[in-house]
């Protein structure tokens, strides 16, 4: 176990939108643990870091942003003063270096081969990594040439510990302006292009039925990416969307008045609105991986290999017992390994 005094510095501040960090935070400093959440700076961000709070730990999130920029010219800026911020925090300053790996290569596929010397280059140098499956912990290993035992499979902890669940669904359709008698599909989470989206749309459109309705909560920060979705979506009488940030207290009233939550993703390594889903009880739509299958597999009828296939899932919904997969999901994702992620922290 570490230390119960361990001072211990996350990286970047994922804000808001990514609870999960926050409650990770909340967790560590149960166990006694002093922690601060660094600031994002276009560059120096460790720097400053480690100037401020002079942490034995720092346990990064998502590291593509210390290493991405809008030019080629300007990542290889950002990288480069990454790179000398990763050698002296551990050759120099001698401060561990954990590190939850989310995806082996960023969403918009920016500059890959860049991204792939640099982010392997800080996972060598990392002390510890987590990943959420076998499947992706083989990927690292092969990808960025790691130590296998480096590398651990540890669920986040379950979001049920963060949010609130005390508006029921009959409060939370009322809300919602839908009826009780409805067949209610339902997005969640920030609007992206790999997030598939469109093909939901598509896929709903073929199959939706009078008492149906989709729901997509969340919101987009490309106008133009935005407008493609929202002319395809006024097509369709039964979508609505809410395209804002969901503040915490809201987050019980979208869940609770979905029978089914509808995660159509292009790609995927791990999904914390996967893990959001199951936290509130939910049967899950969503890619299938072998890390969904190891998550998902009891409720198979509901993944999809390809977009063709999502309309038949959508269509297999209907036909579940969604409350006693919701349960399943639920008991799953309460009785994950979460508690390991301590070990990471150890000096």
């Amino acid at each position: 176990m570490p230390q119960p005094s361990l001072k211990v510095v996350v990286l970047p501040d994922a804000g808001p939108e990514n609870p999960f960090q926050y409650e990770l935070v909340r967790y560590l400093r149960q166990q006694g643990m002093v922690v601060n959440v660094g600031k994002k700076y276009p560059l120096g961000s460790t720097f400053r870091a480690l100037h401020q709070h002079q942490p034995d730990v720092i346990y990064y999130d998502w590291v593509h942003s210390f290493i991405l920029g809008k030019s080629l010219f300007w990542s290889w800026i950002k990288s480069l003063i990454f790179v000398f911020e990763i050698t002296y925090t551990r050759f120099f300053y001698r401060a561990k270096m954990v590190h939850t790996l989310h995806n082996l290569q960023n969403h918009a596929r920016l500059w890959l081969g860049l991204e792939k010397v640099i982010y392997g280059f800080f996972l060598r140098n990392c002390s510890q990594i987590r990943v959420y499956s076998e499947e992706t912990k083989k990927a690292a290993i092969e990808r960025f040439g790691l130590k296998p035992e480096r590398i651990k499979v540890i669920q986040d902890l379950p979001y049920h510990f963060y949010y609130e669940n005390k508006i029921g669904r009959k409060e939370s359709r009322k809300r919602l302006n839908l009826n009780e008698n409805d067949f209610v599909y339902l997005f969640f989470g920030e609007l992206k292009p790999y997030k598939g989206i469109d093909n939901l749309l598509k896929a709903y459109a073929e199959i939706a039925q009078p008492n149906d309705r989709l729901i997509i909560a969340g919101k987009s920060y490309d106008a133009a990416y935005f407008a493609s979705i929202k002319q395809q979506a006024d097509t369709i009488p039964s979508v609505t969307i809410f395209h804002r940030f969901i503040e915490d207290e809201e987050v019980q009233v979208f869940f609770n008045s979905a029978d089914v939550i509808v995660l159509p993703f292009v790609r995927i390594d791990h999904s914390g609105s996967v893990d959001l889903a199951m936290s509130f009880g939910k049967p899950v739509i969503t890619l299938k991986t072998e890390a969904m299958m190891t998550l998902l597999g009891h409720q198979s009828e509901l993944l999809f290999n390809t977009p063709k296939q999502l309309k038949h899932r959508l269509y297999n919904a209907i036909k579940i017992d969604c409350e006693a997969v919701g349960q399943q999901n639920f008991n799953i994702v309460d009785s994950t390994n979460y508690r390991d992620i301590l070990n990471l922290f150890e000096l």
